[in-house]
């Protein structure tokens, strides 16, 4: 009974870790799961059998070493991402299960023993292990933003702090686990200043990435205004232009004007076709029907052309009633941005081309950006990978993502021999509101 209560346990356990990871960082693979459970098992057991690994700061180098090499193999991410949740994992459950441990053991030195029993030690790691469950729920349900890639420096933040709590906690435990002299009222004491101090560590790490999160979100934040902004001073250039526009009309009319009442049709003719010869010159390259997405894409794509980018924009774009203006632009910049940004990577006579189009059908929107590279990009079968590695944190994809999931949509990026990053927005019906922007 007890073995099959084991084998149980086992699977549960290692069901609801690979569910974290496999939400947090994407399965590679079809079976990713029967894979993951047969390599936890395997270098479990060779632990067990051959004890490759009898200390605490062992059984981290080897237990961690063998969960992050198999994370490796079956999940999408970073390497260091990669190895930021197996640290945490591990470390999350070590520190919560010293904590008991400590208890635990200055129960039993008070009652005359030496140490835990083996039904104590067991009934000690299940709940360690119901702990970290929780703890992965929370990152689960709540922090949202981390299963995007985040800035290095941010992860190894994260990982320093990990280890430090892990390496006080189990210090303190080590040192305790050697008291069986003291008087009961001293080592109760102790034993419950040293469980706080591992349950404090617990919830530190766990406070750590909720404001971590919170800094991301304003990260987020900030580039929207700024995209506002920029919108902003885009119209107020526009409406300039008409104002001028209006203003030389004036004179334009009495000029044709005096031309007719003299006669001199052939010069009015002339002035007309001129006239009609800057007005359209000046007219939007772009028009899409929304002041907001022309404001935006129209200095960009002058923007692009001046660089050399052979570039083409047919645009198609929701009402404002289904799609907030600032997730529209949100979403149209990043693209146009990341596509001139690779264009310029390029060297020599070509800087490339840009062809991007959108089409509305009747229940969704989609849009498709297409651009030619010069550089391999960060794609790994259709999975979002930021490719910035000089910029962290990929802040404009993950911008991007963030609206495609308000608005129940697909985001899909290919790499073969050019570029391309395809949006579907699922939109509302005119009768219905549309999603809020945070």
């Amino acid at each position: 009974m007890r073995e099959v209560w084991i084998i149980g346990w086992g699977l549960l356990d290692t069901f609801l870790k690979y569910r974290f990871l496999e939400r947090m960082l994407g399965a590679k693979h079809r079976f990713a799961y029967l894979w993951f459970y047969l390599g936890s098992l395997i270098y479990g057991q060779m632990n067990v059998r051959f004890h490759l690994a009898g200390t605490a700061g062992g059984n981290l180098i080897y237990l961690c070493g063998c969960a992050f090499v198999l994370n490796l193999l079956l999940f999408y991410g970073s390497v260091v991402k990669k190895a930021f949740f197996t640290l945490w994992m591990y470390c999350a459950q070590g520190v919560t299960a010293d904590g008991l441990l400590i208890v635990c053991h200055a129960l039993a030195v008070s009652e005359g023993r030496i140490r835990c029993s083996d039904t104590v030690l067991y009934s000690i790691g299940i709940t360690a292990s119901l702990v970290q469950y929780l703890m992965m729920e929370i990152l689960q349900q709540r922090l949202y933003i981390l299963k995007r890639d985040f800035a290095d420096q941010d992860i190894c933040y994260l990982m320093s702090i990990i280890l430090f709590i892990y390496a006080a906690v189990s210090m303190i435990r080590t040192m305790f686990s050697g008291i069986t002299d003291w008087a009961p009222e001293a080592l109760t004491v102790t034993a419950v200043l040293g469980s706080l101090t591992a349950f404090g560590g617990a919830a530190l790490q766990v406070y750590c990435i909720v404001k971590l999160e919170s800094r991301l979100l304003e990260r987020l934040a900030r580039q929207r205004y700024q995209l506002m902004d920029q919108h902003i001073e885009a119209i107020k250039e526009q409406y300039q232009q008409m104002r001028k526009v209006r203003h030389d009309i004036k004179n334009h009319g009495l000029c044709l004007a005096q031309l007719l009442s003299e006669g001199k049709i052939e010069e009015a003719s002339a002035y007309l076709e001129g006239l009609t010869s800057r007005i359209e010159q000046g007219k939007p390259a772009v028009q899409t029907g929304s002041v907001f997405a022309d404001a935006l894409l129209n200095p960009k794509y002058q923007q692009a052309r001046a660089q050399g980018i052979d570039i083409s924009i047919s645009m198609a774009v929701p009402k404002e009633e289904q799609i907030a203006p600032v997730d529209l632009c949100c979403l149209l910049a990043n693209a146009l941005d990341n596509a001139i940004e690779a264009c310029g990577r390029g060297s020599g006579e070509s800087a490339g081309w840009i062809r991007m189009k959108a089409r509305m059908h009747t229940n969704c929107w989609v849009l498709e950006v297409r651009n030619s590279m010069h550089s391999a990009a960060a794609v790994k079968s259709r999975s979002l990978l930021h490719s910035k590695s000089s910029k962290p944190g990929g802040i404009g994809l993950q911008n991007m993502k963030a609206v495609v999931e308000r608005y129940e949509g697909v985001l899909d990026i290919q790499s073969d021999s050019c570029f391309t990053l395809s949006v579907m927005l699922s939109l509302p019906s005119a009768s219905k509101k549309r999603p809020s922007a945070p």
